[in-house]
């Protein structure tokens, strides 16, 4: 009796043990999520290109919409993202990490709009109008021009001097950058960027909406014929240590 108990005691113990070990094994685990990546399925008269842009076409009219990484961002503007925490990209943290990590959070999500008109007299999208809607019903308001100034003011400490400097260089890159409120009319071209919140750690799954694009207007002006336009995207969750290398 006395050896079946101190097997029993022993089997017990290593059963602890074990599950002890998977405890540890979890400690410092983080949720991730892998970037972005266009549904293979969209809505009728989109198609996905070879980088990951969604492309609706009515005729002669393109809207291209591609949400963007902080690596190309940071490609883009690459003397405004080598600076530390200095640095004046406005859409990323360039190459600043904070202490302690090896890797650099993101600051906003960022899609990249185009518009090709070819097809009508005029076409509007109010960029502010734009909303990231997700599967688990989290929802994301566009930040136009006055709420971004608002997001670096925080870091605006003086009227003059380094940081004055700092915070205009960011913001006129911001004004000369993000889409434009404007009609794009017959033969023209707009292109620019719009700016959302970071997506939550538990979003997979999210459309970005382009609502009310006005196609044909009124005598005075107001819009008679609007379309409403939906990207979707998906990504994965995982849990680790440290978020993977994306693929450039």
């Amino acid at each position: 009796m006395r050896i079946r108990n101190i097997a029993t005691v022993g089997l017990l113990s290593a059963l602890y043990l074990l599950a002890f070990a998977g405890c540890i094994s979890q400690v410092g685990l983080r949720r991730f999520a892998t970037f972005p990546e266009p549904v293979p399925q969209q809505d009728e008269a989109m198609t996905v290109l070879d980088d990951g842009a969604i492309v609706y076409a009515k005729d002669r009219l393109e809207i291209s919409l591609h949400v963007l990484d902080d690596g190309f961002l940071n490609r883009q503007f690459a003397a405004d993202s080598r600076k530390g925490a200095e640095s004046t990209n406005p859409y990323t943290y360039g190459n600043w990490k904070p202490w302690g990590q090896d890797w650099t959070p993101e600051r906003f999500t960022v899609v990249l709009l185009k518009v090709k008109n070819y097809e009508y007299p005029k076409v509007f999208i109010d960029p502010k109008a734009l909303v990231i809607t997700t599967s688990n019903n989290r929802v994301y308001n566009a930040l136009d021009g006055g709420l971004l100034e608002d997001h670096f003011s925080p870091y605006l400490r003086a009227y003059a001097g380094n940081q004055r400097q700092q915070f205009e260089a960011t913001t006129d890159l911001l004004k000369r950058t993000i889409y434009p409120p404007d009609m794009v009319f017959s033969g023209q071209e707009s292109i620019g960027y719009i700016v959302f919140p970071v997506l939550h750690r538990d979003v997979s799954n999210f459309t970005v909406n382009v609502p009310d694009m006005a196609v044909r207007f009124d005598y005075k002006g107001e819009p008679v014929e609007t379309i409403d336009l939906a990207f979707k995207f998906q990504r994965e969750i995982y849990y680790a240590l440290h978020p993977r290398a994306e693929t450039p």
